[in-house]
Formats: C-alpha cells, sequence, structure tokens
C-alpha cells in the first residue's frame, strides 16, 4: 500500500557547524557557574533576612545612632557579612588578616555585588606617588612624576618591562606609542624582534667540575700504573697476567678519590680558602669549593666503581698468579723482598705489619684462595675494607638517612676513624708499591686537614657556647612549625660574607648530630638567627625545648663558605627562594639594605628577589627588612621585592571559593586600569623608581592575580606565635621599624613566570651579566636552569660584544 505524501517536508540539516555556532554550544555547555550560584545564594539569604527584620528597622529606626544608618536609611549588616566571608576564606590561603583596605565597599567586598569597576587601594597608592598626589583619580590626566631623585633612580631602567630599537637607534619601552603625523602605532615587542641577543655561560659549573677531576683522577692513576707494571715490576706482567693493570690502578685511584672525600668534608679549610680566592673567576672557583657536597658524593661513588675493579684485578690475575708461582720468583718479584735495592722513590721499614713475612717463607705462601683472602694482611684488610664501603653504600640512601639518621651518622663516624686506618695497613704489604704505603702519601695531608677541623668542633663544644637570646615559633604544634632563632655571636665568630651557613648541635639531647642552616642575619646584625621549619626529629624536638620556655644550650660551628656570597660583587643578580630556602637571600637583603642605606660605595645596579611560599605567614620573618626596605626609596631603587603565594586552590569551601574569585575578578578590574596608564607613566622620565606597590607581572604582560596586603608583623591577630627570651635578651628593634608602614604590598597569587622576568632583566640590561642565584628544591633548580639556557639560546644568533651571559648558582648542603 503506498505512503501517504508528508504534509510538510522534513527540515535541512546543516552539514557542518560555523566556528561562531560551534563555540556558542560550548559555551552553554561548558561554562562555569559556580560563582554566579553562589552569589545569587548569599542574595537570597540576605533578602530573607531583611525580609524578616524589617517589621523591627521600622520599630527602632529612631533609637539608632547615625552611624548605624546607611544613607540615612535603615541600617546594613550585609557588607560586614561579605567582609567576615572573605576574612574566613583569607585564612584558607595563609592571608589571617587582609587590610581594610583590601575589603573595602569598592575592592573585594563590591565583587560579591557585582558593581565594581574601581581598582584596589594597593593601585591607587601608586598612582598617588607616581601623580604626585595620593589617592589620585585614574580618570584624571596628571603629570607623573618620578619618585626617587634622579642621582638615586638612574639605577632604575624602564627597559624592564621591554624594549625595542627604533631605526635611530633610540631604545623606547614596547608600552609607549610612536606618533608619526597623524596615525599612531604601536612599538613591536622586543620578544618578537631578532636584534637583542646575548650569551650563555653554562649554568652547571658543577657538571664540568666533576668531569675534569674524573678525567684528571683517571689519566693520572692510569700513567702511575703503566710506570709502575712497565718499569719498575716489568715481570708482573708475566706473573700476574694484565689483570695487575686493572689492580693498581684501581687501588691507587682509591686512594686519591679518599683523599678527595676527606677533603670534600673539610669545611673549615674550604672555607679559609674562599678568602684566598683571586677576584678574577670567583664565580667558578666559589663553586668549586662549595660543591663539596656534590664531589663526597661522586668520590664514595667512584671509590665503588674502582673497588670492584681493584677486587677483580686481584681476583682474576694476582691471586691465581700467586697460588701458581714458586716461593722463590715471588721473591724476586716482590719489593718488600728486595729492601732498600727495590724500586722504590724511598723505603720505609714496615717489617713488623708484614703478614706474612717478606720475604715469603714456603710454609707461609697461601695454598687456597681463601687463605689468600683471609690469612694475610692485603688480604683480610681489603674483605674489611669492602666490608665497610657496602654499609656505607646502603645507608647513604636518602631514604635510610631521613628515617635512622642517628644510624647513619654514628656508622658513618666509624667509618670515617677505620677507613683510613685499614687502608694504610692495606698498603704497608709493599708487595708492588713504591716503598710506602699510597694511602699515606696521597691520604695523610687530606685525613689530617679533616681531623684539625673535627678538633676544631670538639673545642667548640667544651668552651662556653653562646647563649640563645631569642626564639619566636609559628605555629600551635611541632610538626610544620618554623622557629626563629636569635642566638648571641659566639667568640672568633669570623663573619665576613652573607649567605653562609653553620652547624647546630643540641647537646642535651643529641650530641652526635650536628644539623646545617643557613644564616639568616646580615654581617652588621649583633646576633646569628636561623630559620628553622620543623620537619624532622631534630628540629621539632628544638621547637618542643623552646616551647617550654627553657631555651636549649646550643653549639655553633661555622661559619662556611655558600655560593650566596658571591651576589654581592654581581651587578644584576635574581634571587629565587622557595619556602625556608629563602634563609641564604634573607641574610644577603639584610646586608644590601645595610651597606646601601650607610653610604658605603656598592657595585649593585639592580637586584630582584623571589620569595616563594605556600604559607603567606613566612612573609612575618622578613618584616624587618620590609620595613626597612619601605622606609628608603634609594632602597626602593635598586632592590625589589617579589612575594608569591602558591598556596593549592581550596575545594568544596565556600569562603575560600569567594575569596579566590574576588581576587580574581578585582585583578581584572586593576590590570585594566594600570594598562592604561602604564605606557603614560613610562613616558613621564627617562628612568623612574617603581616604588613597592608597583605590579611587577602586569607591567610584563602577565595575567597573573594578585591582593595588595599590608606588611606582615610579629602583632598580627589570628597568627599563633610564642616568643621566648633567654638570659640577657633585648629586644633590638628600631623603634621606627615599629610604626606599621602605609604602603600596601602586592601578593601574587601563583608561582612566577620566570622564562618572562628573567629575559625582561636581561632585555633591561644588555651590557652586564644576570647571575641567577636559587635556594629550593630540585625541581625549581632545573627550571631555572631550563629558563637560563633557553634565554642563553634566543640570544646566540647575535654577536654582541660585551657578550651577556647567564648565570645558576644554586644552594647545596652537606
Amino acid at each position: 500500500m503506498p505512503q501517504p505524501p508528508y504534509r510538510h517536508a522534513p527540515p535541512i540539516l546543516p552539514k557542518s557547524f560555523s566556528p561562531a555556532e560551534l563555540a556558542e554550544i560550548a559555551e552553554g555547555i561548558f561554562r562555569e557557574n559556580r560563582w554566579e550560584r553562589a552569589i545569587q545564594a548569599l542574595e537570597g539569604v540576605s533578602r530573607a533576612q531583611d525580609f524578616e527584620t524589617d517589621h523591627w528597622l521600622v520599630t527602632c529606626r529612631k533609637d539608632l545612632p547615625d552611624e548605624m544608618l546607611v544613607n540615612g536609611g535603615f541600617p546594613s549588616a550585609l557588607p560586614q557579612l561579605r567582609k567576615d566571608l572573605l576574612q574566613e576564606g583569607a585564612k584558607a590561603y595563609g592571608f589571617w588578616l587582609l587590610p581594610d583596605e583590601a575589603l573595602e565597599d569598592w575592592a573585594l567586598v563590591s565583587q560579591l555585588c557585582r558593581d565594581s569597576e574601581r581598582p584596589s587601594v594597593g593601585l591607587e597608592q601608586w598612582a598617588g606617588a607616581a601623580y604626585g598626589q595620593p589617592g589620585c583619580s585614574w580618570a584624571s590626566e596628571q603629570t607623573p612624576r618620578t619618585r626617587a631623585p634622579m642621582t638615586h633612580a638612574a639605577t632604575f631602567a624602564t627597559s624592564r618591562f621591554g624594549v625595542a630599537l627604533e631605526p635611530s637607534g633610540v631604545e623606547v619601552s614596547r608600552f609607549r606609542k610612536a606618533k608619526t603625523g597623524r596615525r599612531t602605532t604601536q612599538v613591536k615587542p622586543l620578544s618578537q624582534l631578532p636584534d637583542w641577543r646575548g650569551h650563555l655561560v653554562s649554568p652547571n659549573y658543577l657538571r664540568v667540575i666533576k668531569g675534569a677531576i674524573h678525567a684528571v683522577v683517571f689519566l693520572g692513576c692510569a700513567a702511575f700504573t703503566l710506570d709502575l707494571v712497565t718499569n719498575k715490576y716489568p715481570k708482573a706482567i708475566e706473573t700476574f697476567s694484565w689483570p695487575i693493570l686493572c689492580a693498581r690502578l684501581g687501588g691507587l685511584a682509591c686512594a686519591v678519590w679518599t683523599a678527595i672525600l676527606f677533603l670534600s668534608m673539610s669545611r673549615g679549610a674550604l672555607t679559609l680558602a674562599s678568602r684566598c680566592l683571586p677576584r678574577r673567576g670567583r664565580s667558578f672557583w666559589f663553586t668549586f669549593l662549595d660543591c663539596h657536597k656534590d664531589l663526597h658524593i661522586a668520590a664514595g661513588q667512584a671509590m665503588v666503581f674502582y673497588s670492584a675493579l681493584h677486587i677483580l684485578g686481584h681476583s682474576i690475575g694476582t691471586i691465581p698468579g700467586i697460588l701458581q708461582s714458586d716461593v722463590n720468583e715471588l721473591n724476586q718479584l716482590l719489593g718488600c723482598a728486595q729492601g732498600t735495592s727495590g724500586p722504590n722513590l724511598f723505603y720505609w721499614d714496615l717489617h713488623v705489619l708484614h703478614w706474612p713475612p717478606c720475604p715469603l717463607p714456603a710454609s707461609a705462601k697461601p695454598k687456597t684462595f681463601t687463605d689468600a683472602l683471609f690469612m694475610t694482611m692485603p688480604g683480610l684488610t681489603g674483605v674489611l675494607l669492602l666490608v665497610l664501603l657496602v654499609l656505607v653504600a646502603l645507608t647513604s640512601r636518602q631514604k635510610f638517612r631521613s628515617e635512622r639518621f642517628e644510624t647513619f651518622w654514628r656508622l658513618h663516624n666509624l667509618v670515617i676513624l677505620f677507613w683510613p686506618i685499614l687502608l694504610f695497613l692495606h698498603g704497608s704489604q709493599g708487595w708492588s708499591g713504591i716503598g710506602a704505603p699510597l694511602a699515606l702519601l696521597v691520604c695523610g695531608l687530606p685525613v689530617l686537614v679533616y681531623l684539625l677541623s673535627r678538633l676544631v668542633r670538639l673545642l667548640r663544644c667544651c668552651l662556653p657556647s653562646p647563649s640563645l637570646v631569642r626564639a619566636v615559633i609559628r605555629g600551635e604544634t611541632e610538626e610544620g612549625s618554623l622557629v626563629q632563632l636569635e642566638v648571641a655571636r659566639p667568640r672568633c665568630w669570623s663573619w665576613r660574607n652573607t649567605g653562609m651557613y653553620a652547624f647546630i648541635c643540641m647537646p642535651e639531647y643529641a650530641p652526635l648530630q650536628w644539623h646545617p642552616f643557613t644564616i639568616t642575619s646580615g654581617e652588621d646584625d649583633h646576633t646569628v638567627n636561623f630559620l628553622i621549619s620543623g620537619i624532622g626529629d631534630w628540629t621539632q624536638e628544638l621547637c618542643r625545648r623552646c616551647c617550654t620556655g627553657r631555651l636549649p644550650r646550643l653549639i655553633l660551628d661555622g661559619p662556611f663558605t655558600a655560593p650566596t656570597q658571591t651576589a654581592l660583587e654581581k651587578r644584576v643578580l635574581v634571587a629565587v627562594g622557595a619556602g625556608v630556602g629563602v634563609t641564604p637571600f634573607i641574610s644577603l637583603l639584610s646586608t644590601l639594605l645595610a651597606e646601601l642605606t650607610s653610604g658605603r660605595s656598592h657595585r649593585l645596579v639592580e637586584a630582584h628577589f623571589y620569595w616563594m611560599t605556600r604559607d603567606p605567614t613566612e612573609f612575618i620573618f622578613a618584616s624587618r627588612l620590609l620595613r626597612t626596605w619601605l622606609r628608603h626609596e634609594i632602597l626602593q631603587a635598586k632592590i625589589f621585592i617579589h612575594l608569591h603565594c602558591t598556596a593549592k586552590e581550596v575545594l568544596q569551601n565556600l569562603p575560600a571559593f569567594l575569596f579566590r574569585e574576588a581576587v580574581k575578578r578585582q585583578s581584572q578590574v586593576d590590570r585594566h586600569h594600570f594598562k592604561l596608564h602604564l605606557a603614560r607613566w613610562l613616558d613621564s622620565s627617562e628612568v623612574q623608581t617603581p616604588g613597592p606597590q608597583f605590579p611587577w607581572a602586569w607591567a610584563e604582560g602577565g595575567h597573573e592575580d594578585l591582593l595588595w596586603v599590608r606588611c606582615p608583623s610579629f602583632e598580627c591577630k589570628g597568627i599563633t606565635f610564642k616568643s621566648f627570651t633567654g638570659a640577657g635578651g633585648t629586644s633590638s628593634n628600631d623603634p621606627e621599624l615599629l610604626v606599621e608602614p602605609p604602603e600596601l604590598l602586592p601578593v601574587v597569587l601563583g608561582r612566577p613566570n620566570f622564562r618572562r622576568d628573567v629575559a625582561a632583566i636581561g632585555k633591561a640590561r644588555p651590557d652586564m651579566n644576570v647571575h641567577v642565584y636559587v635556594c629550593g628544591n630540585d625541581g625549581l633548580v632545573h627550571d631555572l636552569q631550563s629558563v637560563c639556557e633557553s634565554c642563553a639560546r634566543e640570544s646566540l644568533a647575535r654577536k654582541r660584544t660585551p657578550l651577556q651571559k647567564y648565570v645558576l648558582h644554586y644552594e647545596r648542603f652537606g
């Protein structure tokens, strides 16, 4: 039966969607509406509360004071409720007390009302200082002013924010506009121009140093082995075959690496050597001296390899040769059997240590492989050395050290004592030597230097220890707490460079444990300060004892050299600290502030300090330095501080969500106003001081979220700080530093964009090298290393003199 025809034609489906249609569909599907739903819920609650209180408001209006009325009408508690919500949400990110300026009705609070287009107070402070009128309007056309006198401001280059080269060769900011007749064209950003280039210095001198030492040790030992076997003992190859070369090479290399191992632990000698370094090439030599921990680990690894080579050579060559050879033949070969007539450089009679006797009697000749291992001095001491090496290798792993540090440290001390003794006995037989044990000639002086440094530490334990003047603790529990120690400067404390570190011992708890901590005080401070995080048993016990009110006895050993020492000699430097990794740079900042404010001549042109932390309360421990920095414009012209909060986003928390979204939306408003006036501010003068409120990330074209906060203080409410003063402890704070500065400081919510910032710093100073100092985890070090390499790769195409260098320095402990 035929189907009836359709009354209407079916719709014609499109063959494909246009990009605009797809974007519209995607916006409806993936649109994030949590913010709208949260605001609607708050408004609904407020309307319900207003409805319930309308009758009370009408009856009581005449009895209410004027300050409770809004515009002469009814009182409103909603703004205060919004402030309380934002304050509670800010605590989830570590901001325990936001300033009232950040919570004004036209700032974060107004974001909850959806009616804010006014910039934050911190940004208006910067505008007021830049235009000469505090609190100036952004809509007004004011004449910008220079913040600092030109003698000081001349060190600041506005090309920090990107420079481009006009055909005439004059540098102009990429934010400025070049007028050509009636037409206005935007200057092309420098990042798109192949005009500026520099040069790379390898950011890892350590790799070069380690490779060079490995090559020198191998080549030197190989040359000595060839001379020993071919010239002094030519019959050794016939008797023991070619494995004797591996055995002698491995044995000598073990002795050399033992010497390097002991030298790498002689920190006092390394510190003395650092003071005698020539001015030229100090960065390389400081890296060489400071890489003692890396060389210590490399020495241990090399000793494992060369020990295996030494054992293999004797096992397949020397021992079978001894078992198969006649006694007379062996005595003609052995160096100890020939006495003073043998191939010796000099002869030291050690026959009292010979086992078996030398010349070798027929009855004492080893008969089996086991006899050669356990019935001879070289064999038995070799087995004991191997046992010590295996124990150290197993207990030196990071996991074992963190879980059983006491066991690791005790075993390490025993090995330090017995290893050189066994090594000396191992070569005392002199079967194929130079007349004296090689260990004595190669390792004698390094071991003596190390023992001298341990003797100095022992004397410090016996002498009266410095008193603990003050301890400030942040946190209610020992785990995760921060402890700031202020220790009276010990006698004979040789403090000449900033950023050094010292070892601290708490003898009442663990007399054998010495832990390294960076010194945060400057050269001009009267105390030796430390900032310690409670992440281990020892540090938590230190916090626990300080909380009792009876400050523990501490012993200091140091100070010792660190890579931050070279920072004072740099003209352009970038210092990056993560968490308590900022401690060496607090010391550096303290020294720089003291030197610049005292009028002393200094090579510094521009210094940038980046402090990243998940908990912004850590900024409080640098409050004295921040307040000093805010008081002097000359410091603000050379030193720039970047604070970053890297706390993770808090989920399933309404106040935290509202706070974070309010900051994000207010930052969009602030960026809009800032970009409108940045170019005009840059055009105001060739050189200007940006000021402490200046949002550096936005000036570089970034889109980070910023929050302006007060300078942190120990008097901040809501944060648990405990302060304990020891005997003779007094407050050394400057009364002027106790006054809260009016300036608000920008804190970036998120990690810095180092690729952008380091490149911009280099663009501003194309004729100066950029030195990057970092103290943080391996991931941060690798990121900055790749940043330096990336900046240098872009710069290699241009041949410009002088060549600009990017150098990375990172902190090491051990």
